[in-house]
C-alpha cells in the first residue's frame, strides 16, 4: 500500500481538494439545514406535530339573510357534498353530524365551589378526521361515561376571557379531564342521563366532538322523527391548499372556510415549497463538487497512467491500485458530512430562540432526519465515485 500511495501521489494537487471539500461542505450544509428547517418549523407553522401531514380545511355554507328571518339552516345536499368529493384537489371528505335533541351540561367543581349548568352542543366527524388519540375514545350502547373533545381554543377563551371576569378559576388541561361533567339528554319524549368525560384537546375542529357511534345511536332514540339534521359543514383533506382551484371552486359556490386554516395550509404549502427550492441548490452544488472531484481524479490518474499499468504488470489488482484514490473519495466526503452538521449546529443555536419565541410550547425536532440525509448522501456520492474509479483503473 505504501508502494502505491507513493508512486500515485506524485501528481496529486491539494488545491484541487480542498476546493472540493469546501463546495461539498457548503452543498452539504445547505441540504441539511433546508432538512433540519422543515423538521423544526413545520409544526409552528402549521400547528401540527409530526412529520409531512396533509392538510385539512373546514368548510361551510354561508347563512343569507332569507335564513336569518326563515329560521332557516344552511346546509349541504347529498349532491353538494358528491361534488365537493369529486374534485381533484380533495383527497377525502367528511361530513360533520350534529346531534338533533337537547343537551343540558352540570360542569361540578367542588374544590372551588363551581356548580355551571348551560346548553350545550355535539357534533361527529368520521374518525379519521379526529385528530386527538385516547384509549378512552369510542362508545358503545350502555356505557354510562360519554369521551367528549372539545376545541383547545374554548379552554383558553375560558381561562384568559371568562374566568378573570367572573371569579372562577382557571382550569389547565389535566385537570379538566378529572371534572365532573353531567348530562341530560332529551327529544322525542325521552330523558338519558349520562356522565361525560373530556379526554382531549383538538387544535383542527373548532367544535365539541363525541363519537360518531353515539351521535347515530342518539339521534335514533331522541331526534324528531329519530333523524339527524342535514350537514352544514364538511371537513375535506387537501394534498396542496395553495392550489388555486380551490379559491376559485369555494368561490363560485359561494362557500366559507372557517377560521384562517386556509392561510396557514398555504403558509405551511411555501414553506415546504422553499424548503424543497432550498435543498435542490444545495443538491445542484453538491453534484457539482462530486463532478469537478471525479474529474481531477481523472486527471490525476491520467497523469499516473504509466504507473498504473506499471503496477498492474508487476500483479497488483485494478482494486487495489484504484484503493488510495477510493480512499481519498471516502475521507472527503466524511470530512463534509461532520463539517457540515456542525456548520448545522452552528446555525440552529442562531435561529432558534427566534423559535422560542414566536412559540414557547416549542419542542424542537431530532437532528434524525438531518443526520440520516447527511450519511445517505455521503455514502451514495463514495459508492459512485469508488465505482467510476475502480471502472477507470481497470480499463487502463
Amino acid at each position: 500500500m505504501r508502494l502505491i500511495w507513493k508512486v500515485l501521489r506524485q501528481h496529486l494537487s491539494v488545491g484541487q481538494l480542498i476546493g472540493f471539500v469546501l463546495a461539498n461542505i457548503i452543498g452539504l450544509s445547505i441540504i441539511v439545514l433546508g432538512v433540519q428547517l422543515y423538521c423544526d418549523l413545520e409544526p409552528v407553522v402549521s400547528n401540527k406535530s409530526g412529520f409531512m401531514k396533509p392538510d385539512y380545511l373546514v368548510v361551510t355554507k354561508p347563512v343569507t339573510t332569507f335564513d336569518a328571518l326563515s329560521g332557516g339552516k344552511p346546509a349541504f345536499t347529498r349532491e353538494e357534498i358528491a361534488d365537493i368529493e369529486s374534485q381533484e384537489f380533495v383527497t377525502q371528505l367528511g361530513s360533520f353530524t350534529s346531534a338533533n335533541y337537547r343537551i343540558i351540561g352540570q360542569l361540578l367543581v367542588e374544590s372551588f365551589g363551581v356548580d355551571v349548568v348551560t346548553d350545550l352542543f355535539f357534533e361527529s366527524v368520521p374518525e379519521s378526521f379526529v385528530d386527538v388519540e385516547s384509549e378512552e375514545w369510542g362508545f358503545e350502547p350502555g356505557n354510562e361515561v360519554l369521551p367528549i373533545i372539545v376545541p383547545r381554543d374554548y379552554l383558553n377563551l375560558y381561562n384568559f376571557g371568562y374566568a378573570p371576569t367572573s371569579d372562577f378559576p382557571a382550569i389547565s388541561e389535566s385537570m379538566i379531564s378529572k371534572l365532573e361533567l353531567n348530562l341530560a339528554l332529551s327529544g322525542n319524549g325521552q330523558r338519558i342521563y349520562m356522565r361525560g368525560k373530556i379526554v382531549g384537546f383538538s387544535s383542527r375542529l373548532n367544535t365539541i366532538l363525541v363519537p360518531e357511534r353515539f351521535i347515530r345511536w342518539s339521534n335514533k332514540l331522541l331526534a324528531p322523527g329519530n333523524q339527524a339534521p342535514e350537514s352544514s359543514r364538511v371537513i375535506i383533506q387537501v394534498t396542496n391548499p395553495a392550489d388555486e382551484r380551490i379559491a376559485a371552486y369555494f368561490k363560485e359556490h359561494e362557500l366559507n372556510v372557517e377560521g384562517d386554516k386556509l392561510n396557514a395550509s398555504k403558509a405551511g404549502w411555501f414553506m415546504r415549497l422553499l424548503v424543497g427550492i432550498v435543498m435542490s441548490i444545495g443538491l445542484i452544488i453538491c453534484a457539482l463538487a462530486g463532478y469537478v472531484l471525479i474529474l481531477s481524479i481523472f486527471l490525476l490518474m491520467q497523469r499516473n497512467q504509466e504507473a498504473i499499468r506499471n503496477l498492474k504488470a508487476i500483479g497488483y489488482t485494478a482494486g487495489r491500485v484504484s484503493l488510495p484514490y477510493r480512499l481519498i473519495v471516502l475521507l472527503t466526503n466524511l470530512l463534509s458530512v461532520l463539517s457540515a452538521m456542525l456548520i448545522l449546529g452552528v446555525v440552529r443555536g442562531v435561529y432558534m430562540p427566534s423559535v422560542y419565541l414566536l412559540a414557547p410550547d416549542f419542542r424542537p425536532a431530532s437532528l434524525t432526519w438531518a443526520w440520516g440525509t447527511a450519511i445517505a448522501f455521503g455514502l451514495i456520492m463514495t459508492a459512485i465515485n469508488a465505482t467510476l474509479i475502480r471502472s477507470s483503473v481497470a480499463k487502463q
